[in-house]
C-alpha cells in the first residue's frame, strides 16, 4: 500500500465569541467559505475502533472524500483523498487504503454525524515555513443533539516544522488559544455516541517491539499530553470531580514517564518542563482532596443526633473550601501560563534537545522490550520490598509506597503492548490495582484528617460544633487504619505472587 501524503497540523480551541484577526491580521480579509461534512462509518463503529476517520465533504459543488488515519499521536496524520460525485463513500477509492482491510467486502457504511463549518483561510510565513492558517466556526450534529465550537488550525505546507511551533507558541503567549487535539470527527463522534464519562481518561499509545526506548517515550508522553489537554478543555467548560481526577492522572503519568525515561529524555529544558508539571499539578490538588472527602463516609462518623449541627456547619466550610478549590483550578488552566506550557511541552516532546543528544544516544536507541522489561521489574520488585514491612511503615512512608505503585500502574499500562501476554497483563495490573486502592484509602485517612481540622478552625456559626464533628471524624477514621493495614497487606501478598507479563 503507498504512503499516503502527511498532514502536519496543529489546532486550537478558540474561545466563544473571540474572532482570530487579532491573533492572525491575515484572516482580517479572508473571504468566508461554508463546508459541509458528513461522516460515515458501519454500524458497530469499524473504522472507529481502527483509529480511521471518514468523510464526504461539500464546498459549492464539490465533494472531496477524505480517509484519515490516527497519525503518529502527534500532529501528523496520514490523507487519502479522493474527488465523489455523490455524497456518499466511493468503496473503489478505499480499497487502496487502511479502511479496505478493516471494512472488507461486506461493510457496509452508513452516515453518522455532520459538521457545519463558516472557514476562513489565510497563509502565513513564519521564518522558512509557509502555514495556512484556517479558522473554523462551526458546529456538529447527530441524534438531534447539536455542539457549537471554534478552532484555529495550523497546516504547515512547506518549510520546517520550527517555523509551525513559533507560530503556536506565539497563540499561546497572546491570542487566547489553546492546544487542542479535539478532531471535528470526535466532537460529532462524542454526540452520535455519548460517552459514559464527560472526563477523557488515558488511552494507551500503540508500543511495537520494533520501537526504541525514545520512540516509545515521545509515543507515551504525547498520549499523557492528549489528557491533559482534554480535561483541561472540559474543565473550562464545566468543571466535575471525575475531570479533575483525571486532569490530576494525566500529569501523574506524564511525570512518571520523565521519570521512567530519565536517562532518555534529558536535556536543559528539563528543569523547567517539571517544575511546570509541578506547578499545575498543585493548583489542582486542593479540589481533588476535598472532592474525596466530600464523597467519602465522613458523615458516618456521626453517631447521634447531637452531632448533626456540628457535621452541617462542617459539611457548609467543606464546600466553601471546594468551591474555592474549584475556581483556583480553573483560573490554572485559564492562564496563559497554561497555553504555554502545552506547546512548550509538545515542542520539548517532539524536538527537545534529547531527541538528538550524543550523551544519551545509547538508552535512547535501546529496543524497547528490553527497556520496558527492566524498568517494570525494577518497580515492582522495590514495591514487593517495602510491602514486606507495611506494619512499620509511618503514613509518609505508606504514602511513599502508593507513589511508587502508582508509578509501576502507570508504567504497566503504558508497556503491555510491547509483550503479547494479554491474560497475564490483565491479571498483574488487577492486583497492583489492589494494592493501589489499598493503599489509597490509608492515605485518604491522612488527608481527610487534615482537611476536615482546617476547615472547622475557620471562623464562623458552629465553629466548636464543627470543631467536635472534626474530631469524631478523627477518631472514626483512625479507627479504620487496623483494617485497611490487613487489606493493604493482603493486597501486596497477592501482587508479589502476580506473574509478570513482561518475562
Amino acid at each position: 500500500m503507498p504512503k499516503p501524503p502527511q498532514e502536519i497540523e496543529l489546532k486550537f480551541a478558540a474561545p466563544a465569541g473571540r474572532g482570530a484577526e487579532a491573533a492572525i491580521e491575515a484572516l482580517a480579509g479572508a473571504a468566508p467559505r461554508q463546508l459541509s461534512s458528513t461522516y460515515f462509518d458501519t454500524a458497530r463503529g469499524a473504522l472507529k475502533r481502527a483509529g480511521l476517520g471518514l468523510r464526504v465533504r461539500r464546498e459549492g459543488d464539490v465533494l472531496i472524500q477524505t480517509l484519515k488515519d490516527g497519525g503518529d499521536g502527534a500532529f501528523s496524520r496520514g490523507e487519502w483523498e479522493t474527488p465523489v460525485k455523490a455524497l456518499k463513500p466511493n468503496r473503489r477509492a478505499l480499497a487502496r487504503t487502511p479502511a479496505a482491510r478493516v471494512l472488507g467486502k461486506s461493510g457496509r457504511l452508513a452516515p453518522t454525524f455532520t459538521v457545519e463549518v463558516r472557514r476562513r483561510t489565510a497563509d502565513v510565513v513564519e521564518g522558512d515555513s509557509l502555514i495556512e492558517v484556517s479558522f473554523d466556526e462551526g458546529v456538529a450534529k447527530a441524534r438531534g443533539e447539536q455542539a457549537a465550537f471554534a478552532e484555529l488550525e495550523l497546516e504547515l505546507k512547506r518549510g520546517p516544522q520550527w517555523g509551525l511551533f513559533a507560530l503556536a507558541r506565539r497563540l499561546a503567549g497572546g491570542g487566547d488559544f489553546t492546544l487542542s487535539f479535539t478532531t471535528k470527527a470526535a466532537r460529532g463522534d462524542a454526540l452520535a455516541h455519548p460517552p459514559r464519562s464527560f472526563a477523557h481518561k488515558f488511552e494507551p499509545p500503540r508500543l511495537t517491539p520494533d520501537l526504541d526506548a525514545g520512540q516509545a517515550f515521545q509515543r507515551i508522553a504525547m498520549a499523557c499530553l492528549r489528557q491533559i489537554a482534554a480535561n483541561a478543555e472540559r474543565l473550562r467548560h464545566r468543571a466535575s470531580p471525575e475531570v479533575i481526577h483525571q486532569l490530576r492522572v494525566g500529569l501523574r503519568r506524564l511525570r512518571s514517564a520523565i521519570t521512567s525515561f530519565r536517562k532518555v529524555a534529558t536535556d536543559a529544558r528539563l528543569a523547567a518542563i517539571k517544575a511546570e508539571l509541578k506547578w499545575l499539578t498543585g493548583e489542582l490538588d486542593a479540589a481533588r482532596n476535598l472532592d474525596v472527602l466530600l464523597h467519602g463516609d465522613y458523615r458516618a462518623a456521626v453517631a447521634t443526633k447531637e452531632d448533626a449541627e456540628g457535621l452541617k456547619g462542617l459539611g457548609l466550610r467543606l464546600r466553601s473550601a471546594r468551591r474555592m478549590a474549584y475556581v483556583r483550578a480553573a483560573a490554572a488552566v485559564e492562564s496563559e501560563r497554561f497555553r504555554r506550557l502545552l506547546v512548550d511541552l509538545l515542542v520539548w516532546i517532539q524536538t527537545g534537545p534529547w531527541t538528538v543528544a550524543e550523551g544519551s544516544a545509547k538508552p535512547r536507541g535501546r529496543p524497547i522490550p528490553r527497556f520496558a522489561a527492566r524498568e517494570l521489574s525494577k518497580r515492582r520488585d522495590r514495591i514487593v520490598k517495602r510491602g514486606r514491612k507495611l506494619r512499620d511503615l509511618d503514613a509518609d512512608a505508606r504514602h511513599k509506597l502508593r507513589i511508587e505503585a502508582k508509578k509501576l500502574r502507570y508504567a504497566a499500562d503504558a508497556f503491555v503492548g510491547v509483550f503479547e501476554r494479554p491474560k497475564r497483563a490483565r491479571a498483574f495490573v488487577e492486583a497492583l490495582k489492589a494494592v493501589q486502592d489499598a493503599l489509597g484509602d490509608l492515605n485518604d485517612i491522612v488527608v481527610g484528617e487534615r482537611l476536615a481540622h482546617e476547615a472547622a478552625a475557620v471562623p464562623g456559626r458552629a465553629e466548636t460544633d464543627s470543631a467536635f464533628v472534626a474530631g469524631r471524624i478523627t477518631g472514626a477514621q483512625k479507627a479504620r487504619i487496623g483494617p485497611l493495614t490487613d487489606r493493604a497487606e493482603a493486597a501486596l501478598k497477592a501482587f508479589a505472587d502476580a506473574k509478570a507479563f513482561w518475562t
